[in-house]
């Protein structure tokens, strides 16, 4: 009788785990447009050409957070331009950071020199952008490329 069972349980098991991934990727989706809506009103304040993202690229970004969160501390990428010559940039960087809210990262980017010249940096035009929301706190990667 339990071997009957068995494919039935099966499949709720598998029907449950997608619906748990699908929520948590949409949440990552959403952290990771408000930050390019962020990342794109400092952009504007400073009378710039707002960011465009790059969905690959981001996703690269969002699990180089997820690396980062799992380990508890902030790294950057070993080899940037492994991660971005496949679009032929001219030029590229990459913030990292760790807060309780996005906002305290981007505030905490534009009192560093050189965060806060990538994130006005007129050549840099396309960003991949990962956003993890772990330990309480919001891991973000935040890749840049200009053409």
């Amino acid at each position: 009788m339990f071997h009957r069972k068995l494919p039935i349980v099966v499949l709720v098991v598998a029907v449950l785990l997608t619906g748990t991934a699908a929520k948590s990727g949409a949440e990552d989706l959403a952290r990771r447009d408000r930050m390019l809506r962020l990342l794109n009103q400092v952009r504007r304040n400073h009378g710039l050409p707002t960011f465009r993202v790059n969905r690959s690229l981001s996703t690269y970004a969002w699990h180089h957070s997820r690396r980062m969160a799992r380990g508890g501390q902030i790294f950057h990428t070993v080899n940037l331009y492994r991660q971005v010559r496949a679009y032929g940039p001219s030029t590229w960087g990459e913030n990292v950071g760790e807060a309780r809210w996005m906002r305290t990262v981007l505030r905490l980017w534009m009192h560093s020199a050189p965060h806060r010249e990538n994130l006005l940096k007129r050549a840099f035009r396309h960003v991949g952008i990962g956003v993890v929301k772990a330990r309480g706190c919001a891991w973000l990667t935040v890749i840049f490329y200009g053409l």
